[in-house]
């Protein structure tokens, strides 16, 4: 079996009557003998870079202030050294592997609405993910809150 990388916002797919489901990553386990299949329908190699436009297509249309910050960017990294680029992401990447770790040390039986309205979004999908509620993104924020909040709430 092979990692590939499901298209943005893909919530299930069926290919030769395998019914593929990604995780909350977006990963699915496939058949290498399907790739080029899979490849053809948006699917990606799960370590290939993330394009722009899948970028792009994950964060929805964006607005006029918003564009403008993305190309601003997009300029400033673009003349950037290769080796300053290395080095933001393997930092960028540090601090998200740390902020996933310490979210993965929330004890879903301690959590209060007070600190579902605390939580930043990895918090919120780790949480959820412990209480056994599966989110798939895209998802904003308020919806991730109103599950958890949902999660506290016993059952009827």
């Amino acid at each position: 079996m092979i990692k590939m990388r499901a298209p943005a916002g893909l919530t299930g797919f069926s290919h030769q009557g395998h019914a593929l489901e990604p995780d909350a990553d977006g990963a699915v386990h496939v058949d290498p003998r399907h790739r080029s299949d899979l490849e053809a329908h948006g699917f990606s190699a799960w370590d290939a870079p993330v394009t722009a436009a899948a970028v792009s297509m994950a964060l929805g249309p964006l607005d006029t202030d918003r564009a403008r910050l993305v190309a601003l960017f997009t300029e400033t990294v673009a003349a950037m050294p290769d080796e300053d680029v290395a080095r933001m992401i393997a930092e960028a990447d540090q601090r998200r592997r740390l902020e996933q770790e310490d979210a993965e040390r929330i004890d879903p039986a301690k959590v209060t609405a007070a600190d579902i309205d605390l939580m930043k979004r990895h918090e919120l999908f780790a949480f959820l993910r412990k209480r056994g509620i599966r989110v798939v993104p895209p998802v904003d924020n308020d919806t991730l809150r109103a599950r958890a909040r949902d999660a506290l709430a016993p059952a009827a």
